[in-house]
C-alpha cells in the first residue's frame, strides 16, 4: 500500500465540496510510514489492530512483521496473510500443505494428513464406501470428523443424525453445506425433538433457529408445530421461543404461536426483543391489550412506532436530538482513534473508583464537536438519543438523503468519527477499506485519500453518500437499502430474487419477512435503521407513516 500522507484534501462528490483539512496533531508517523515504535506506544485493541494491518502492508522486515503481528489483540486471517508474506520462514506446516491439496490427491495421503485437511463439506461428494473407509482410518486423529463421515455414509443420514445427541446434531449441521442442509427436510418425531431440546445445547438451539429460517425445510418445520408448547417451553431460550412462535404463525397455528411469543417476551433481556414478542403476540391473538401495552413503551423501535399508529396513542419515549455542551472545540484530536480510546477507557475504569477523575475525562468530551462522545459516556436511561452532529457535512445533501445517512450512521457508530469494527470498517459510516479504495479510484482520488481520512466526517460521510447512490437506485426502499449497506448489494439482490419474502398475498407480511432475513446482523440492522429513518424524517420536516412505509416493501 502507498505511504499514508498528511495533506490538505479538496475534492468534489458532484454535489458537495469538502473543505476541511485533515490535521492530525499527534507525533505519529502518519506523514511517513507507521513505525513499530509507534504501534508499541498505543493501547491494545481494535484500533491498534487496524494500524498493524496498515503497517504489515509497508516495506518492513520479517522481524518487524513478527513483532507487529504479536501485538495484535485479534489475530485474524487478514493479519496472518500479510504477516506470512513478510515472514522469513516460508516453510508450510503439515496441516497447510494437506489443506492445499485437491481432494483426489488428499485421499491418497496418510490418515493423519486426511484428518488435518478433509472437511465434512468437502466429503459430501464422496461415495458411501469411501466415507466409511476414511472414517475408520481417521478415528484416532479426528473423532468428530470421523463421526460426521459415518453419518454421511449411513443409509438415512437424517434418521442417523436425530438418533445422536443434540451436540452431534449441531456439529454436523454446521459442518455441511447449505445444499446438504436443504436435504434434511424430514419430519422429526415429537419425542425426539423434546429429548434433544432438553439437553439444553446452545448450538442445537442455533441449528433449529437456522432451520426455521430456511424455506426449503417445509416438512421439518411443519413437524415442529406438532409438539405441545408446554412440553418444551422450559427448554427454549427467548430467541428460539420467538422463532418457534413465528414458525407456528407460518403454519397458521396461532394459539401455539401465542404461547411461544409470551414465553419469549418473559425471557427477553432487551426492550427491542420484548417489544418484538409483544407485537407478535398481538398478531397471533388480535388482542389489543398487547398493542396497548406496546404503545406505552419508553423505547423507540419499529414495533412501538407501529403500535402508536394503530392505537393513535401519544409516544411515551423521550427523544433527544441535541444536548447542551460548551461552545468550545475539543482540545484533543477527535480524528485520532487512540485519543478517543484513551479517554473512553480511562472514563470507564475510573467511573466506579474515582468519580472526580471520571468527571475530568467526561469534561474532555463536553464540546461542540464532541457531542457524540459526550453522550456515549454520559447517556441517561429513559432517553432515546437521535443526535444530528456534523451538520455542516450532512446539510450538503437533501433532507431525504440526510435522514438516510443519519439513520445509517446512528446504527453504525453512534456518530463516533474514529469508530473501527473488527473487520476494519471505518468512521461514522463504517466504510470497508475495499470500498474506500474503490470509491477513491472512481473519483480519481487514489493519491489524495487514505484510509485514515475516513476518521474525518467531512470525508467519510460524502464517501458513504457516494456509496449509497447505486443502492438507492437499485433497491429504492430504505429497508432494502439498509440490508444492502450492511450485508452487501449481492446479498440483498440474491435475497429478493428468491421471491419468497415480502409477498403481497402473505397476510403476515411485511412483518414475517423482516423476521425471516437469514443473516442475523442484517435482519436486526434493517429494522433499527428503518425506525431511525422515520424519526429523522420527522425531525427534518417530513412525517412518515411507518405502516405505509412497510407496506411499500411488498414487491411481489
Amino acid at each position: 500500500m502507498r505511504k499514508i500522507l498528511l495533506f490538505l484534501c479538496l475534492f468534489s462528490l458532484g454535489i458537495a465540496n469538502i473543505q476541511e483539512a485533515q490535521k492530525l496533531k499527534t507525533e505519529t508517523t502518519i506523514s511517513q510510514d507507521i513505525t513499530l515504535n509507534y504501534l508499541k506506544s498505543q493501547p491494545a485493541g481494535i484500533s491498534r489492530d487496524f494500524y498493524i494491518w496498515l503497517f504489515l502492508q509497508q516495506d518492513i522486515s520479517a522481524k518487524e512483521a513478527k513483532e507487529a503481528y504479536n501485538l495484535a489483540t485479534r489475530k485474524n486471517a487478514k493479519l496472518f496473510g500479510l504477516y506470512f508474506k513478510k515472514g522469513d520462514n516460508k516453510i508450510l506446516s503439515r496441516k497447510t500443505i494437506c489443506q492445499r491439496m485437491s481432494i483426489d490427491k488428499l485421499l491418497k495421503e496418510d490418515a493423519k494428513c486426511i484428518a488435518l485437511a478433509l472437511t465434512t463439506k468437502n466429503a459430501e461428494s464422496l461415495d458411501k464406501k469411501t466415507l466409511k473407509r476414511i472414517s475408520n482410518s481417521i478415528q484416532s486423529h479426528n473423532a468428530k470428523l470421523a463421526q460426521n463421515l459415518q453419518i454421511l455414509a449411513s443409509k438415512s443420514p437424517f434418521d442417523t443424525l436425530i438418533a445422536k445427541n443434540a451436540k452431534t446434531f449441531a456439529e454436523f449441521y454446521f459442518a455441511v453445506s447449505q445444499g446438504y442442509r436443504n436435504r434434511l427436510n424430514f419430519k422429526i418425531p415429537q419425542e425426539t425433538l423434546i429429548k434433544l431440546l432438553n439437553e439444553r445445547d446452545s448450538q442445537f438451539s442455533r441449528a433449529l433457529h437456522n432451520m426455521i429460517l430456511n424455506p426449503q425445510l417445509k416438512t421439518f418445520n411443519a413437524s415442529l408445530t406438532e409438539v405441545a408448547p408446554e412440553s418444551i417451553l422450559n427448554a427454549l431460550d427467548a430467541e428460539l421461543s420467538f422463532y418457534f412462535g413465528l414458525n407456528a404463525m407460518h403454519f397458521n397455528k396461532k394459539t401455539k404461536a401465542l404461547a411461544y411469543f409470551l414465553h419469549s417476551k418473559n425471557l427477553s433481556k432487551y426492550s427491542f426483543n420484548k417489544n418484538r414478542a409483544n407485537f407478535w403476540a398481538f398478531l397471533a391473538s388480535n388482542n389489543a391489550q398487547y398493542l396497548q401495552e406496546l404503545s406505552q413503551s419508553k423505547n423507540v423501535d419499529i414495533y412501538t412506532l407501529a403500535s402508536l399508529e394503530m392505537t393513535k396513542e401519544e409516544p411515551k419515549f423521550n427523544i433527544v436530538y441535541d444536548v447542551q455542551t460548551q461552545d468550545t472545540r475539543a482540545t484533543w484530536n477527535i480524528k485520532d482513534p487512540f485519543e478517543w480510546q484513551r479517554i473512553h477507557d480511562s472514563f470507564k475504569s475510573s467511573k466506579t473508583k474515582d468519580k472526580n477523575l471520571a468527571q475530568q475525562f467526561l469534561l474532555k468530551t463536553n464540546n461542540a464537536d464532541t457531542k457524540a462522545h459526550y453522550i456515549f459516556l454520559a447517556r441517561e436511561k429513559g432517553k432515546e438519543y437521535f443526535l444530528m452532529p456534523y451538520k455542516e457535512t450532512f446539510s450538503q445533501f437533501s433532507n431525504d438523503k440526510q435522514a438516510l445517512l443519519y439513520a445509517l450512521a446512528r446504527q453504525e457508530s453512534l456518530f463516533i468519527p474514529t469508530a473501527i469494527s473488527t473487520s476494519y470498517a471505518l468512521g461514522i459510516m463504517q466504510l470497508m477499506p475495499f470500498n474506500v479504495k474503490a470509491i477513491a479510484k472512481e473519483l480519481n482520488q487514489e493519491n489524495e485519500i487514505s484510509y485514515l481520512d475516513m476518521f474525518d466526517p467531512a470525508v467519510n460521510v460524502p464517501y458513504a453518500e457516494y456509496f449509497t447512490r447505486p443502492l438507492i437506485k437499485e433497491f429504492n426502499h430504505p429497508l432494502f437499502i439498509s440490508y444492502a449497506y450492511n450485508g452487501g448489494p449481492g446479498f440483498t439482490r440474491r435475497l429478493l430474487a428468491k421471491n419468497y419474502l415480502f409477498k403481497k398475498n402473505n397476510p403476515l407480511d411485511p412483518w414475517y419477512s423482516m423476521e425471516m432475513i437469514p443473516y442475523e446482523e442484517s435482519r436486526v440492522y434493517g429494522k433499527k435503521v428503518l425506525a431511525n429513518y422515520v424519526i429523522y424524517q420527522k425531525e427534518l420536516g417530513h412525517a412518515l407513516s411507518i405502516l405505509d412505509l412497510l407496506n411499500q416493501t411488498l414487491i411481489y
